[in-house]
């Protein structure tokens, strides 16, 4: 809607003009190509950026569950009572890392993300505890589990990486002259072209949509799968 009120108002301001000659006519072609051609190349650049970000978000997760499975597997040697509560916090861990995923909700993600930081303290101690002073228990124990700590926060990171906020403002102001300048150029002819603009403005705006879309996943509909948890949560069995 934006993007085709920029074209009316372009539309309106060009209608208004008085009649131009051929050499500003060449002139406004050339500016309103050289707008489409930097709107095209800025929305572009910015969905292949996105595109790579959301990728790279799905193979932390895929990342993550296999760094914890390995965690769970290996606390499958530690003495009791250490066994067990590495393994149980590992288990709520993966639940919580799938609600996280799943959510939306800022207050609840900070509580999770607080959370995480508590059960990997704790889970964590009881790895120390349990490998006690075996050198070699714990060169093989507790990598697994600084493991699990070290993918949270790239994961975070990942999660946090998106496109500057100045630079979608600039596409979507760049955006809106382009339509005005369309708009314009058919004010001069004194022709609307309804129809071309508006399939332009709709692949543009469905182009600018899912830039966005990818890159803010726990804002939009397109998001990374939640399968590997689902997966690593159905093999841990008791």
């Amino acid at each position: 809607m934006i993007l085709l009120a920029c074209h009316e108002a372009g539309y309106r301001l060009g209608f208004r003009v008085a009649k131009v000659d051929d050499d500003y006519k060449r002139r406004v072609d050339m500016i309103r190509n050289a707008i489409l051609a930097l709107v095209t190349f800025l929305v572009g650049f910015s969905f292949a950026g996105a595109g790579a970000r959301f990728i790279d978000r799905q193979d932390m997760i895929v990342k993550e569950a296999n760094a914890i499975g390995t965690a769970w597997l290996r606390a499958m040697l530690l003495p009791e009572p250490q066994r067990g509560e590495v393994q149980t916090e590992l288990r709520q861990y993966t639940t919580d890392r799938l609600e996280l995923l799943r959510s939306y909700d800022t207050a609840s993600i900070q509580r999770l993300l607080a959370k995480a930081g508590e059960a990997q303290n704790r889970f964590w101690r009881s790895g120390v505890t349990g490998v006690g002073t075996d050198r070699e228990f714990a060169n093989f124990m507790l990598p697994a589990l600084n493991d699990v700590i070290d993918i949270h926060s790239e994961h975070l990171s990942a999660a946090r990486r998106h496109v500057p906020q100045p630079i979608l403002i600039v596409i979507i102001v760049t955006a809106a002259i382009g339509m005005g300048m369309i708009g314009y150029d058919n004010g001069l002819a004194r022709r609307r072209f309804f129809i071309l603009s508006s399939a332009f403005a709709m692949v543009l705006a469905a182009a600018l949509w899912m830039t966005i879309d990818l890159d803010r996943p726990r804002h939009g509909f397109v998001r990374a799968s939640a399968q590997p948890y689902i997966d690593l949560l159905a093999s841990m069995k008791p």
